[in-house]
């Protein structure tokens, strides 16, 4: 079992967005979770790279996607409740070979494929810290994009309900059924400026 562990997401962009929606800043100016941190780099929107921990020979990418050497960070409480990262999402054109390639690099097997009419999808997971459940990795195809590249991200929050009603629609689309059976999802609306796209859902 390997025991890679996501030490961070590097998110262009500024975090002040971040903050108006609930999320707290450590005095470094990153949003840590359990599993891993926000770090912003400042420069355009979009999801830069990670940064991982507990991997000897880490290479510098994966199909493209930026890979550094990081450390985990202690968590805070978050004002809007959010607790853990659930999944990062990465587009690819060839589920298998992304998914191969992610072993590879970081030693984190496929644990299962989903396949339906419409889509497919490949899940990996970081490994465990203490008392928290490790980042997934989940690969999408999509024959459509031109290169592998990271996409967006789920956050875990404890009353999505509630985060809702605060901010109301213009902010949070209406929450609706996971994939995930008994969860929830809703998705934060570009107009906030955050510069990636953040899905917001019930624990699991």
């Amino acid at each position: 079992m390997s025991s890679a562990r996501l030490a961070s997401l590097l998110v262009g962009g500024s975090s002040e967005p971040w903050e108006a929606l609930g999320f707290r800043i450590d005095p470094s100016g990153r949003i840590p979770f359990g599993n891993g941190a926000l770090e912003f780099t400042g420069n355009e929107s979009g999801m830069r790279g990670l940064t991982i921990a507990d991997v000897d020979d880490l290479p510098g990418d994966i199909e493209g996607i930026v890979l550094s050497p990081g450390r985990p960070m202690p968590a805070l409480d978050h004002p809007n409740g959010g607790f853990e990262l659930d999944h990062v999402v990465v587009m690819s054109d060839s589920l298998e070979r992304t998914s191969q390639s992610i072993e590879r690099a970081l030693g984190l097997p496929c644990k299962r494929i989903r396949e339906t009419d419409t889509v497919r999808q490949a899940f990996h997971r970081f490994a465990d810290g203490i008392g928290v459940r490790g980042c997934i990795i989940e690969v999408v195809e999509n024959k459509r994009v031109r290169s592998t590249g990271l996409f967006g991200l789920v956050i875990n929050v404890d009353d999505l309900d509630g985060l809702c009603e605060r901010h109301g629609g213009d902010v949070i689309g209406a929450a609706k059924a996971a994939v995930q059976p008994g969860r929830r999802i809703a998705t934060v609306r570009s107009a906030v400026g955050l510069g990636v796209p953040l899905a917001l859902m019930t624990p699991g």
